[in-house]
This record gives C-alpha cells, sequence and structure tokens, in this order.
C-alpha cells in the first residue's frame, strides 16, 4: 500500500474521531504523507501538536461546531469521520458507552454543515461502515449475525445502518469503508470483498492500520466514489 503522494494537490482534510482507535492511525499517517488536517474534537481532549494540524474544538453533533471548523481549512476539503460506538471492553456483551444513534447524529449534522458551504468546497466525505451494515449483513457468517442481533453490538449495527441511509439520500460524494473485524495494527494489502462482502469467507479481518491507509488512499482517488467496499487483509 502506497504512502508516496504529490503534497501540492493534496485535499485538506477534516477529520472527526481522531482521537479513537483508527482515526489516532489517520490522523498520524495524513501528516505524514503531507495533508493539511483540522481535527474536530471535544474541548476536553487533546492530541500533539503538528505544524499541519489544527485543532478546533466542539461536538461532532453539531452543525454549527462542523461549520467552524470546515471554515478553518482552505481550498478543497475531503471530510473523514471514523467515529465509532463504544463499550466498556471489547466483548459484545459489555455495556455500551455511546447514546443510541451517536453515529448518525453526526452524519446528520455533517450533511446540514455540507449544506450550508459553497459547492466545490468539500470534495467528498469518507465515513468508516462496517461488516454487517446493511446490504452486507446476510454475507456475515452465521456467528456474528447472532452475535449482532442479540448482543449489545445491536446498538452499533442499528447506527450503523442509520449512517448508511443518512448518507446515502444526502446527494454527498461518498466512500464508506465496511472494515471486517478489527484485528492487528500492521499496514497490510487490502482485499476488497466486494460493497457487500459477497467475496468474504468465514471470518475476515483487517488491521486498524490498513484501514487507515484506505481512507487516505481513497481521499485522492475516485475509484471508490459511492460505493461501501468491504475491507480485509
Amino acid at each position: 500500500m502506497s504512502t508516496t503522494t504529490n503534497t501540492t494537490s493534496l485535499p485538506n482534510i477534516l477529520l472527526i474521531g481522531a482521537t479513537g482507535r483508527t482515526g489516532r492511525l489517520v490522523l498520524e499517517s495524513a501528516l505524514t504523507r503531507g495533508y493539511k488536517v483540522t481535527a474536530l474534537i471535544r474541548p476536553s481532549s487533546t492530541l500533539p501538536s503538528h505544524p499541519s494540524l489544527t485543532i478546533s474544538k466542539g461536538s461532532p453533533l453539531e452543525t454549527g461546531d462542523i461549520t467552524t471548523a470546515l471554515a478553518t481549512t482552505n481550498g478543497p476539503v475531503v471530510l473523514i469521520s471514523t467515529l465509532g460506538q463504544t463499550r466498556t471492553s471489547g466483548n459484545p456483551f459489555a455495556a455500551t458507552t455511546s447514546p443510541p444513534l451517536f453515529m448518525s447524529a453526526s452524519a446528520t449534522a455533517v450533511a446540514e454543515a455540507i449544506k450550508g458551504q459553497p459547492a466545490d468546497k468539500v470534495k467528498k466525505v469518507i465515513i468508516m461502515s462496517m461488516f454487517g451494515t446493511n446490504s452486507s449483513f446476510s454475507n456475515l457468517n452465521f456467528l456474528m449475525r447472532a452475535t449482532m442481533t442479540y448482543s449489545n453490538m445491536r446498538q452499533t449495527l442499528e447506527d450503523q445502518n442509520a449512517v448508511d441511509k443518512v448518507i446515502k439520500e444526502s446527494g454527498m460524494v461518498f466512500v464508506m469503508p465496511r472494515p471486517a473485524m478489527l484485528k492487528g495494527d500492521t499496514a497490510l494489502s487490502v482485499k476488497i470483498l466486494g460493497d457487500a462482502g459477497e467475496k468474504s469467507g468465514f471470518m475476515p479481518s483487517v488491521s486498524a492500520k490498513s484501514v487507515a491507509e484506505f481512507i487516505l488512499d481513497a481521499t485522492v482517488s475516485q475509484e471508490w466514489d459511492g460505493r461501501t467496499p468491504v475491507l480485509a487483509n
């Protein structure tokens, strides 16, 4: 997976979710590649300083805060969101720590903020989804379908399904990668298992670093625009 890019042709990035597991990796790689990044983070959060990083404090649920963050960027922007539902542990039955429909509320705020921008301001939105969302649910193995239906992952699935609907109905140019189970932190070659995971095996997985690199590649490529590629290693 290439990380060599002509920095003179890079869009700016507005990153939502920069303090999360995948978001931190997106931020780190984006700065290494030469992007200028604005990170929208909550007032209580912090990130290490960097000459190409602008911090905008606010809520990912507030249209006004997203609009303010967009105002810090110059030229074309790609908005990336790596927000995710959280639980007290990785156990699918662990208690949830995010409100229901948290991510879809943010997606709605994103769509509203972008409506108020000039037509050429935001080139596309890249929203991290997951394998199992909407059309890909039937291609999960039976164990994963049961887990997502009967554990606390159900809240995540319902939220991701709602995000999918909001973004597709918004009219924005989008990419919504659907990572398989996140496993490991090494950047490996990414396999595309179809937009609905129709090419998946029994238990595919992908590293968070691989997902981050795919997201950044998608900022400058039109190959995945309007698609929901399921990612695996």
